[in-house]
């Protein structure tokens, strides 16, 4: 005879309620840690569990009425560190010159993440040569968090560029990753990086830090640096809906952090708050004598 616990975990799905849910949720830790997953990937695994009971219920394996409920998640998006698009041009600029004797393609794919900012980091490393169409002027990104395809229009400079990167770096197959080492590379002491390689996960972030390091711009990241802040410099020049569309967001949740109200253009609306004649009233203050 099982066990209560050998028996309770292998319940059949009809069997699994609300109580269950919660507890597992608020039970997962971070892989090889005994700290607890954050909200946000709390809310993710919630999320995922909620689509399993959902297809359950279209293979007519569970009715409505026994789809368990699901418990309420919250979490707050947390805001990254911004920079202007002068000092995102002079960051880029110092990883050309530090990489452009190495592998152009490490100064192209920070660029693409500041242009093109329907983009993620992790989405762009992956990139093969297939879908990259010259032809067409298409960056074609299917590893995307949204699980579907993106259509991404290269501009005419960037479609040059890639042709003009091709006479030095020769084109791969097409299953091969564009994003990837050249024999000139050494990551230090010697050690040379097999050619072809994949760029690693993390290898935009390592030179992006480098750079800002060396200019002295402290704490902002690959992400907040070329995503975010290409799309809060666009509010100058295009509309809350425009910018959406560009950044390829399909919640206003996410978008909201980058839409936010900045310093300056609080300053603009609290300027707003003045007497018609823009013009401030000076109040003089008389020192008090005291008797």
């Amino acid at each position: 005879m099982k066990s209560s616990k050998t028996r309770r975990a292998n319940r059949n799905v009809k069997e699994i309620d609300y109580p269950d849910i919660e507890d597992f949720l608020y039970s997962q830790k971070l892989a090889g840690k005994k700290k607890l997953v954050s909200d946000k990937t709390r809310a993710n695994m919630k999320s995922t569990l909620h689509d399993f009971w959902s297809w359950l219920r279209k293979r007519r394996i569970l009715r409505h009425d026994q789809i368990p409920e699901f418990p309420d998640i919250y979490f707050q998006l947390g805001f990254r560190t911004t920079i202007d698009k002068d000092t995102q041009e002079n960051i880029l600029d110092r990883i050309y010159q530090m990489t452009a004797h190495i592998n152009l393609k490490i100064w192209l794919g920070i660029k693409w993440l500041s242009t093109y900012i329907s983009i993620r980091p992790g989405e762009l490393i992956k990139i093969k040569e297939k879908q990259i169409d010259l032809e067409n002027g298409y960056l074609i990104v299917t590893d995307t968090k949204e699980k579907k395809p993106k259509l991404v229009l290269l501009l005419a400079e960037d479609i040059e560029l890639v042709r003009e990167i091709y006479k030095i770096i020769p084109q791969g197959f097409p299953e091969m990753r564009y994003f990837r080492h050249t024999k000139l590379e050494s990551p230090g002491r010697g050690r040379a990086v097999p050619d072809n390689r994949p760029f690693g996960e993390k290898y935009f972030y390592k030179w992006w830090v480098k750079a800002c390091n060396e200019l002295g711009i402290l704490g902002v990241d690959l992400y907040g640096g070329t995503r975010h802040s290409s799309a809060i410099a666009l509010r100058k020049y295009r509309t809350p809906e425009e910018i959406k569309r560009a950044t390829m967001h399909t919640t206003n949740k996410a978008f909201e952090r980058y839409f936010r109200i900045e310093s300056d253009d609080l300053r603009d609306i609290y300027r707003d708050t003045k007497n018609k004649t823009g013009k401030a009233k000076v109040i003089s203050f008389k020192r008090q004598e005291t008797k």
